[in-house]
């Protein structure tokens, strides 16, 4: 009984393997076979697309090319993500027409889809064909895998008309639950460009984490003419809004923007403070001297340090007063941060 029960197990085995193996090789023989009819048709509507090209008339030969081809959907694809990064300027206004007039509406479905070769397929195709409405959709993109990401924003930053960062800074400020590292990445590879709907946003009653990031990028991207903006959010009630306020005036180093952060060096939050004795220092202004000397007697360390480092930015005069802080003894802790960038300095032969 024990041999029938082998037996009868060996056989469903075998005929299970066999089955796989046949499987196999007949998905492995489909697919090769749907492969080189691909590659058949690709060369076909490859040598038709060069003439499209060539035509006296480009876009009344693509309306014609995408009548006889619009239900190849997937050759089409392959075909325009290949002369999509081939071609440049008015050579794609043909490749335009076809794609609107076949698979625009399959590639918006195709974004959302599983698999990631197909969604990375699709946004390559919006590089150079998107509409200023359809942001919405590479915008959700941003939260995909690495390479699907970098994909949308270059397609973002492809397409940045006035009604496409229109768009993005819509989506922005009503995005409940934004992703503020792709919106961030978003607004820096879009430049400068952005500066008057930046400002706008900064004036809308949106909450602080949003306005946070807004101040950030103004900083990040040197738009000195958003400096009134800013300023304003020194006074905010909301200490991250004052510290990015703090660092952004730092960075854009408008003369005038001394009094606020002085105004900001003497905060209740040590946060705000450190932040603004650290962008003083950027400044260089002869007049803040004494405040950084003070700062170096602060009881917080972070304070302590960016006053250190804001003297030594001022050359020799901020190098003496560090050397008569380091030798006094009221404070042991000033003077010991005084050495500590006076040994910083003859290591590294500057400010850190």
């Amino acid at each position: 009984m024990l041999s029938i029960v082998v037996l009868y197990s060996f056989a469903y085995l075998l005929l299970l393997s066999g089955s796989l193996f046949l499987f196999i090789l007949a998905r492995r023989l489909l697919v090769e076979s749907q492969e080189r009819k691909d590659l058949r048709v690709f060369l076909e509507m490859e040598r038709e697309l060069l003439e499209v090209l060539t035509a006296p008339s480009p876009s009344r030969a693509a309306v014609e090319f995408a009548r006889k081809h619009g239900s190849r959907i997937r050759v089409l694809k392959r075909l325009l993500v290949a002369y999509r990064e081939a071609l440049a300027g008015q050579a794609l206004e043909p490749l335009k027409v076809i794609f609107e007039r076949t698979i625009r509406a399959r590639c918006l479905r195709d974004l959302r889809s599983r698999w990631l070769a197909t969604r990375l397929q699709n946004v390559r195709l919006f590089v150079d064909f998107s509409r200023p409405e359809e942001a919405v959709h590479l915008v959700k993109l941003l939260q995909d895998k690495p390479i699907v990401r970098l994909a949308a924003l270059n397609a973002l930053t492809g397409i940045a008309s006035r009604d496409t960062l229109a768009v993005i800074f819509e989506l922005f400020e009503r995005d409940p639950a934004p992703n503020f590292y792709a919106y961030s990445n978003v607004l820096n590879s879009l430049g400068q460009r952005i500066e008057p709907f930046l400002r706008a946003s900064l004036r809308k009653p949106l909450p602080a984490d949003k306005h946070a990031l807004l101040i950030e990028m103004a900083g990040r991207l040197l738009l000195r003419g958003l400096y009134p903006d800013i300023v304003r959010f020194a006074a905010s009630p909301d200490k991250e809004l004052r510290i990015r306020a703090a660092r952004t005036l730092g960075r854009l180093l408008v003369p005038g923007s001394t009094r606020v952060l002085s105004g900001l060096a003497a905060d209740p939050a040590w946060e705000v403070q450190a932040q603004a004795i650290r962008s003083l220092g950027n400044l260089q202004d002869w007049r803040t001297i004494p405040l950084l000397v003070k700062a170096l007697f602060s009881p917080t360390w972070h304070v302590r340090y960016n006053a250190g480092y804001g003297l030594a930015a001022f050359g020799i005069v901020g190098v003496l007063q560090l050397q008569e802080i380091s030798r006094q003894k009221e404070d042991r802790f000033a003077a010991d941060m005084a050495a500590m960038v006076l040994d910083s300095l003859i290591l590294t032969g500057g400010a850190a």
